[in-house]
């Protein structure tokens, strides 16, 4: 079951990260960073109530924030 949520997280970003168009041309290192990320957030939220937040917004959240970190750092 655990690893099934983790699944789901990586899936979540995944599809943020694609909606925005975010590809380094290297996607072996995409990946690689989308999976970090899910990792991330799955030990950033390990307590929270997702009956309390609403996990949809908080993802794409952490996600957005991540992104433009990863432009920021890649000059694009």
């Amino acid at each position: 079951m655990e690893n099934e949520k983790l699944l789901e997280t990586v899936a979540d970003i995944g599809y943020v990260f694609g909606a925005e168009r975010c590809f380094s041309g290297n996607s072996r290192a995409d990946v690689q960073e989308i999976i970090y990320w899910a990792t991330e957030f799955k030990k950033k939220h390990r307590d929270t109530n997702w009956d309390e937040v609403d996990y949809i917004l908080e993802i794409e959240e952490y996600a957005n924030n991540k992104i433009s970190e990863l432009r920021y750092l890649n000059n694009c």
